[in-house]
């Protein structure tokens, strides 16, 4: 049986495929609902400032388009990881009953996923490093002027205790999802060994660079 079968049928590379899609839909639809939305409206929590009046309103479209985009990686990393979600419905006049092609995941869904890993990733991991330096007085960040009021301390700790934290593990799971669909759809483990070291190194060269970007103070601004 093979494994693109079994992981139709419930098989154990189905399951382990599984998790990643899960917790990735998790993490996003928690993150956007009770973060994003929750900051669009009005919300305070997690927000160590006040917005400048003129500013107030793209502050909350910006979250809100955040949150949407967040919450469709969440469902992207069902689609590569469940083979039932991305099955055509039987009553579609095109290709009923069938998986959606790859050409077309390849294009919509999978190189967004693997990006947007990349990304989140690089994100979590530059971005705890920096505050964590700004927090012991080794650096300081540049912030943009549409802050009224901030607390760097808060504007700190809240990054590097929650919300970097949410980048790395849900750039995990988008990662993981990408490889599982790989896997499931019948790709080598050669090739599926590629696309895991181009990540990791893009990774690696973008923390580095990002990082070196706010340390050097390069007339960057973050926030």
């Amino acid at each position: 049986m093979s494994e693109t079968t079994e992981a139709v049928q419930g098989g154990q590379p189905g399951v382990r495929g599984s998790r990643a899609g899960y917790w990735g839909f998790g993490l996003a639809a928690g993150y956007a609902v009770f973060v994003r939305f929750y900051q669009g409206a009005g919300g305070t929590i997690g927000v160590p400032g006040t917005s400048t009046p003129e500013s107030l309103p793209s502050w909350y479209m910006a979250n809100y388009v955040a949150g949407l985009i967040i919450l469709l990686g969440g469902v992207a990393c069902l689609f590569l990881t469940q083979p039932r979600v991305r099955t055509i419905p039987h009553q579609s006049p095109v290709l009923p009953g069938k998986q959606i092609p790859k050409p077309l995941m390849l294009a919509a869904c999978l190189s967004p996923v693997l990006l947007g890993g990349v990304f989140s990733v690089t994100h979590g991991v530059a971005g705890a490093f920096t505050h964590l330096l700004e927090l012991c007085g080794a650096i300081e960040m540049d912030y943009p002027d549409d802050w009224e009021t901030l607390n760097v301390t808060s504007m700190n700790l809240w990054n590097i205790l929650f919300y970097e934290p949410w980048f790395i593990a849900m750039g995990v799971c988008l990662l993981c999802s990408a490889l599982r669909y790989l896997r499931d759809t019948g790709s080598t483990e050669d090739a599926i060994g590629r696309v895991r070291r181009v990540a990791v190194a893009l990774i690696g060269v973008l923390v580095v660079a990002s990082s070196l970007t706010v340390i050097m103070g390069w007339n960057f601004e973050i926030g």
